[in-house]
């Protein structure tokens, strides 16, 4: 930074603040928005309610002090045409600087105070000199601002290092790549970013340079898989072996076309030079676990142990029970090994002697007391709740495993080739036959009696209900209605006479595999519970999804508890309770309503939220993005990795 004129230390270290310390990091140091100063709003034009930038000279400034230490600045300016004035509050220091024949810009919302003003303006002072065609008579950037650095100082530091670069900079982008887009080279980009002769000039260098910060990540990503695949494997597994094709014809359903796809991917993954690392993607009820147990089932064919790692003790007992009734007929072994599991220690033995095939747990499976003989496939269910330390812990516990990832949290493909990384992804978006679309429907306070008195008479048909609350005790800063206590209103009141559940996130391991298994055997009517039976919980006979104060939950959150429901051929209904005090929360609400897809569900929970939450995406090391948005920008981003594939073969 010290090649630019201005910039001593202290502007140095605030610079550095947000990011700034190189020549190129000040380049990238992109407008937040503009202002077109290239013909000014006459001030006898203006009316109340426009948003408008006015040039004018300043006819007198004034200090007021208010009640407290609040202070006030009040200036009134003038075209010409006419005057204006133009209020600071909190900022009666400013009066000094607004001094008498001073020419400012100020831009903002035309209020009433005293007359016509603009209530806390974004301001100019301008010089009077070279600098200000910087500042005025065209379009102005703005920038996201730094203690002890203003628009100006940006402006010229920006103007400056543009200058310095002109025709140095290296183009990231293959010369290919900007003819076939379109795109203008580097430098013209730069300049037309920060000082565009127009609105379109601006956006066209816009988007090349977010289409240039997407192909970097794209060659980030591919380079990462290409340096997978060209890792030697240690071992093939045999992918036709007498447990696969026993377990194959045990079933006693056939596999979707996608679940089929699913399992040839794998197999193929499994027997290739490779080892494999796929990520199968499905919305809730695909049916993903019966394909990873044929991933399982050719592992031991080669006579080598698998692991699953789920995020939560009842998706892994959930796990466990369904493959071990599928797996122990044919002789598998099977075991459980979470932080509740009773002779842990015995059983850590046997894994690491290799009686065990299959070890399904939580966390506990990464301690370091556990230890394997041959582990040759790790299966991470919900990998997106898991670090990538983590993960990366499991693995290590073999020579280089083939690893299998699983998520019903449905992403757009395009992204979730990006978040994911270097994995291969397969997509199942097909349901199994016999499933029932769920209905959905809002449900205001003083209809919830009608809810209840369904789940009764739905209980006295047979079947079985959720009612799912946010919380688990009451808290001082919220209203929310606690599990514990509903439980009791709800057991001693409008379902009184049924047989009520209550589990949640707190409750001793053993405590939550009874209710589970009570629930599972239908001798529980309603289960409350939090967010705990959010994933993996499989209850064919509940029809029934209650959620207390559901606008207070994510949309997708929403989507995987209702999908605990619909599980069978039977009519199943998910209500939304409660108040929705925000448009955001509404929306959420409203789009669940519209569609069971998953993965449009997920589109729009992005729109909601933008991409920079999403999952933890920066996790797999990707660079932090200056102006894409992954969800924005998802059309360039699957372009780019066309492009991109392009790039590494050539």
């Amino acid at each position: 930074m010290g090649v630019l004129p201005g910039i001593g230390p202290k502007r140095v270290e605030a610079l550095a603040g947000v990011g700034v310390r190189t020549l190129e990091e000040l380049l990238r140091y992109f407008p937040r928005a503009y202002s077109d100063r290239r013909s000014m709003a006459r001030i006898a034009d203006v009316a109340e309610g426009d948003v408008v930038t006015v040039e004018a000279t300043v006819l007198k400034s004034r200090h007021i002090r208010m009640r407290g230490r609040m202070s006030m600045a009040e200036i009134t300016v003038s075209d010409g045409s006419g005057e204006l004035k133009a209020t600071f509050f909190g900022r009666g220091f400013l009066a000094r600087a607004f001094s008498e024949d001073k020419r400012v810009v100020l831009t903002g919302t035309v209020s009433q105070y005293q007359g016509l003003a603009i209530k806390n303006p974004e301001y100019e002072i301008l010089s009077g000199d070279e600098e200000d065609r910087l500042n005025t008579g065209c379009i102005v950037p703005v920038y996201p601002l730094a203690e002890n650095v203003t628009q100006r100082y940006l402006r010229r530091w920006i103007r400056s290092a543009l200058d310095a670069v002109s025709g140095e900079s290296v183009d990231p982008l293959p010369e290919s790549v900007r003819r076939e887009r379109g795109f203008p080279p580097l430098g013209s980009a730069l300049r037309s970013i920060h000082f565009p002769k127009s609105e379109e000039e601006a956006q066209a260098a816009r988007r090349r340079v977010i289409y240039e910060e997407l192909f970097a990540i794209q060659l980030q990503v591919l380079k990462a898989r290409a340096k997978r695949r060209s890792e030697p494997n240690q071992r093939r597994h045999v992918v036709d072996g007498p447990t696969l094709n026993a377990f194959t014809q045990s079933l006693p359903f056939p596999l979707t076309a996608a679940q089929q796809k699913a399992v040839d991917e794998i197999l193929a993954d499994m027997e290739a030079s490779w080892p494999m690392a796929r990520l199968i993607q499905g919305d809730v009820g695909c049916g993903k676990t019966v394909v990873a147990v044929h991933a399982i089932a050719a592992a031991r064919d080669g006579g080598f142990q698998s692991a699953v790692m789920a995020p939560t003790e009842i998706l892994a007992e959930q796990h466990h029970r369904t493959m071990k009734a599928w797996l122990d007929p044919l002789g598998i072994r099977v075991a459980l090994l979470t932080g509740s599991t009773k002779g842990a220690a015995a059983l850590r033995g046997s894994i690491a002697e290799g009686d065990i095939d299959l070890v399904i747990g939580t966390h506990a499976l990464i301690q370091k007391a556990t230890g394997f003989q041959r582990l040759g496939l790790v299966i991470v269910d919900e990998q997106h709740r898991f670090g990538v330390a983590q993960r990366l812990a499991l693995t290590q516990k073999g020579a280089q495993p083939d690893i299998l990832h699983m998520t019903a949290t449905p992403i757009p493909r395009s992204l979730a080739l990006t978040v994911y990384g270097a994995m291969d992804l397969t997509l199942i978006d097909e349901l199994p036959p016999g499933r029932t679309p769920v209905t959905t429907r809002k449900v205001i306070p003083s209809k919830e009696a009608a809810v209840y008195n369904h789940i009764k008479k739905a209980a006295g048909q047979g079947f079985q209900a959720y009612v799912v609350c946010p919380l688990v005790e009451e808290s001082e800063e919220t209203s929310l209605r606690a599990a514990t206590a509903h439980f009791e209103d709800l057991a001693n009141g409008v379902l009184a006479g049924l047989r009520v559940g209550l589990i949640h996130g707190r409750m001793p391991g053993p405590a939550k595999e009874e209710i589970m298994n009570r629930f599972k055997a239908g001798d529980i009517d309603i289960l409350l519970s939090t967010t705990v039976i959010e994933v993996g919980v499989d209850v064919p006979n509940a029809t029934t999804m209650v959620i207390e104060d559901a606008a207070q939950f994510g949309l997708t959150q929403l989507h995987q508890l209702r999908g605990r429901v619909g599980r069978g051929a039977n009519e199943s209904r998910c209500y939304l309770l409660g108040k929705t005090k925000t448009p955001e929360g509404r929306k959420r609400l409203d789009i669940l309503c519209e569609t069971n897809d998953g993965f449009v569900i997920a589109e729009e929970d992005l729109k909601l939220r933008g991409s920079g939450e999403i999952y933890g995406w920066k996790q797999s090391g990707l660079g932090d993005l200056r102006m894409a948005d992954l969800t924005r920008d998802a059309r360039l981003l699957a372009l780019a990795r066309e492009d991109a594939e392009v790039a590494l073969q050539s």
